[in-house]
Order: C-alpha cells, then sequence, then structure tokens
C-alpha cells in the first residue's frame, strides 16, 4: 500500500511540474499568439483551409470526368496516328518523332524537351496497351 501512494505521489508531483513550465513558458506562447505566427504576425504554418479543395476536381457530376478523351486516344494524337495503328507504324513514328525533338539535337530548348516527354509517355502507353491485349 506504501508504494502505491509513493506512485500516485510521484505522478501528482510530475503534473504538477508540468503545470508550473506551462504557466512560466506557456504565458509567453500565448502572448505572441500561438505557434503558428512569426515576428511579422504572419502565419508561418498553412492551415487546412488553404488547402481545402485546391487540385480536385470541381465538376458538379462523375459523368465529367469521363466526357475527355482518353490516356490512349490522347497518346495517339501525341503521336499523329490513328488508333488503328500497327506496333510497327508505332514505333517508326515514335523513331521519327525522337529524331525530330531529341534533345541532343535540340540543346538548351525547353519546349522540344516537353515534346519528346509527351512523345515518351505516349509512346510507352501506346505499348503497354499493345502488350496487355497481347496477353
Amino acid at each position: 500500500m506504501d508504494t502505491f501512494f509513493k506512485i500516485i505521489s510521484r505522478i501528482l508531483q510530475i503534473i504538477f511540474y508540468a503545470i508550473i513550465i506551462d504557466l512560466i513558458f506557456g504565458s509567453v506562447r500565448r502572448r505572441r499568439g500561438g505557434t503558428n505566427r512569426n515576428r511579422d504576425n504572419t502565419q508561418s504554418r498553412y492551415s487546412d483551409e488553404d488547402f481545402a479543395g485546391a487540385g480536385y476536381d470541381r465538376s458538379d457530376s462523375a459523368s465529367d470526368f469521363y466526357r475527355g478523351p482518353s490516356q490512349l486516344e490522347q497518346a495517339y494524337q501525341v503521336l499523329g496516328l490513328s488508333q488503328g495503328a500497327t506496333l510497327k507504324e508505332v514505333k517508326s513514328r515514335y523513331i521519327e518523332l525522337a529524331k525530330k525533338y531529341h534533345p541532343d539535337k535540340n540543346p538548351n530548348n525547353l519546349e522540344a524537351q516537353a515534346e519528346m516527354t509527351k512523345i515518351n509517355n505516349a509512346y510507352e502507353t501506346i505499348v503497354d496497351d499493345f502488350n496487355r491485349r497481347k496477353n
């Protein structure tokens, strides 16, 4: 029973120290307006309200999402081919466009690099689709 009272008194002592520390140092924090304020009274951290709805599609219905062209259709458009093109046609068109927009042929041209990235992604999407249909 004696050890029980020692444990309780130790817990109360820790709580007492925590309250004293909060009274001493917490008042400074409260006077400054909380932890999320800088010295010039601007927020130092972003709140959830800053990001509410950011980056999300705000369309009225889920069907609006499916109205645009699919990824595969967009890939064929990037390469300038119809969806009935064979894998051989896709490869030859990819090589043709890669020769035109390759970063080694267009150094320091950011537009060519961006176009080459689109071409690579489109080619990869189409080849993945061919492999998926094959298996």
